[in-house]
């Protein structure tokens, strides 16, 4: 009787095991083949110039990094004051989908939109981005170096979607 109980114990702990085992390959799985949709993704739509269709790329790729992604404006008719989104109800996104270098104007709207939707309904804003699927010009880099609002680009874009997503990629600006 004491070896059926050894025995059974043994065989729980194992059955155990099998199923985390089992749940973390399934997680890493579906990780995996996310990244590769999202990849995928944004190959098409980088600088094709459709801004919309970027911004709700990047709605899906600040949630799946682990940012709470919300539009400052629920209405596509009505202004957003240089804001797309905002994560965490703390940094303001404006999304650029350009083929051509992104210009210092992007940095002086998502800076004075951060300001707005501050004092309109985001009262935790505190940082500014601008994401591009380009590159941004000598004048933008200054400017948002200068003001301290995060630049990145498609090939930051590339490079996170080619380590994985976290929140770290944005973080390590901040």
């Amino acid at each position: 009787m004491d070896n059926f109980g050894f025995y059974a114990i043994l065989f729980l702990i194992l059955f155990a095991v099998v199923i985390v085992f089992a749940y973390i390959i399934s997680y890493s799985y579906k990780k995996s083949r996310n990244l590769k949709k999202l990849r995928e993704w944004f190959e098409i739509v980088a600088g094709n110039g459709d801004g919309t269709e970027f911004e709700k790329f990047l709605e899906v790729f600040f949630a799946q990094s682990g940012w709470n992604v919300k539009k400052p404006t629920s209405s596509t008719n009505t202004s957003d004051f240089g804001v797309d989104l905002i994560l965490d109800g703390k940094i303001a996104v404006q999304a650029k989908n350009y083929i051509n270098g992104v210009t210092n104007k992007a940095i002086q709207e998502v800076f004075t939109g951060m300001k707005y939707w501050k004092n309109n309904g985001f009262p935790r804003l505190k940082y500014a981005m601008v994401i591009s699927t380009s590159t941004f010009t000598r004048a933008a880099k200054k400017q948002a170096y200068s003001v301290g609002v995060i630049l990145k680009d498609g090939n930051d874009i590339r490079e996170a979607l080619r380590k994985g997503l976290s929140k770290q990629w944005v973080k390590e600006r901040i």
